[in-house]
């Protein structure tokens, strides 16, 4: 049987990981039952003529996120229309979102919600249920990503091509401990064990073992962590920067950090002597009232501590805000300014909230009909607030890109 993977064209490109994950997996358990496949992988931003490669599947299965889904639709259209016979399945942010609206769609014959490496076995061995719902596995029972069938090496290369790092991507955990309104992650960790999208962390020996195995086959110099919220809790981070440092890795990596998770100093005094280089922050907004009304589960105070101590402990500090939450005002824009004059981060960006679907703000009476392509990472045309036109929520951005145009991320500079 032969397989085919896709992961549609997208401006911003990374590593497709998920993927990897899941065909490392399928392969294990396919192995196992004696069944023969020939899977394929092909990536829009690199290969050519992807519906004609992928054509003489038995199989076809297309992740997407809201933007890459009319592509992803495209994709599967295409492919039907030199051969019918082709089973598609879609996969992904948003078919898990919006399972129901994706499997109305002619080109689709299934769709999977949510973490889809067992799921993609089932699908395989012959389950045709148009719907099927994937399971959360621990994370031990998960191979490490089939970087080679991935074409990881495009990726790194290119990352070198753009920045001058030989960057590779790496997961420790799945899950996040918060629920944003504005975020989609519970829609795809969800429940796991009877908890409600609990964090769920890999072994780090097994972890560190997988970046050596990266650092020899693709010549990696940089690495950063993928995981909604690396810092599940300070004990994890410590522990996890001695085993680095006792495995003998020198390797500079970034993480993604939730300010309220590390509130110890030494967090960030070990970060440093494993040689983390640079933090990511969700900050979203300086105003207390809107960080407690979108959920975001981090006070004002815990931001500063966060920013002061990696900067005395020598680690660079990125900080992102979103802009339009439903009751912002004026008031906690002057918030947001007056917060990154004082933690003075390193890098800086400002995106308009958009309503994703999987997140509470997406309202299907009002968005059913968004062509997501067009919402771009940083900007989009279709959100307004009660206090803010579209165009308002532009112009503010306009102004505080202008005003810390030294301090912004590569997208906005």
């Amino acid at each position: 049987m032969k397989i085919t993977f896709i992961q549609p064209y997208y401006e911003n490109v990374w590593e497709a990981l998920g993927i990897g994950y899941i065909i490392a997996y399928v392969k294990k358990s396919l192995k196992e039952v004696g069944f023969d496949t020939d899977i394929n992988f092909l990536h829009g931003n690199f290969d050519k003529n992807i519906c004609t490669q992928a054509s003489t599947s038995d199989i076809v299965a297309i992740s997407c996120t809201s933007p890459t889904y009319g592509n992803a639709l495209q994709i599967a259209r295409d492919i039907k229309s030199i051969n019918p016979d082709i089973h598609v399945v879609f996969g992904g942010w948003h078919p898990t979102a919006l399972p129901e609206e994706v499997i109305k769609e002619e080109s689709v014959d299934q769709v999977i919600v949510g973490e889809g490496e067992l799921a993609m076995v089932r699908c395989i061995l012959g389950s045709r249920q148009p719907i099927l719902k994937g399971v959360k596995l621990s994370p031990d029972e998960l191979e490490w990503p089939d970087r080679v069938a991935i074409k990881n090496g495009r990726t790194i290369d290119l990352c070198e091509k753009m920045n001058g790092k030989r960057t590779a991507s790496f997961q420790l955990n799945r899950g996040c401990k918060v629920h944003c309104k504005f975020c989609s992650e519970v829609k795809m960790t969800g429940r796991h064990n009877g908890k409600n999208n609990p964090i769920r962390t890999r072994d780090f020996t097994d972890l560190l073992t997988e970046i050596q195995y990266a650092k020899s086959t693709y010549n990696i110099d940089y690495f950063k962590f993928v995981d909604a919220t690396f810092d599940r809790d300070a004990h994890t981070v410590i522990d996890f920067c001695k085993a680095k440092i006792g495995f003998g890795n020198t390797l500079p990596w970034e993480a993604n950090i939730h300010p309220s998770f590390v509130q110890r100093k030494d967090v960030f005094e070990w970060l440093a002597k494993a040689n983390c280089q640079q933090i990511n922050v969700g900050v979203e907004s300086g105003s207390p009232y809107i960080l407690n009304d979108v959920g975001k589960g981090s006070t004002i105070q815990q931001v500063k501590n966060v920013f002061r101590w990696a900067k005395e402990c020598g680690i660079g500090r990125r900080a992102f805000f979103l802009l339009g939450m439903p009751d912002e005002t004026d008031e906690d824009i002057d918030y947001t300014i007056e917060l990154i004059d004082t933690i003075e981060p390193d890098v800086v960006g400002f995106t308009i909230l958009a309503p994703y679907p999987g997140s509470d703000f997406y309202e299907p009476q009002f968005h059913e009909h968004v062509d997501w392509s067009e919402v771009d990472e940083y900007s989009n045309d279709i959100w307004s607030t009660a206090n803010f036109s579209n165009q308002d929520l532009k112009d503010t951005q306009a102004y505080l890109v202008e005003r810390f145009k030294r301090l912004l991320c590569e997208r906005q500079a």
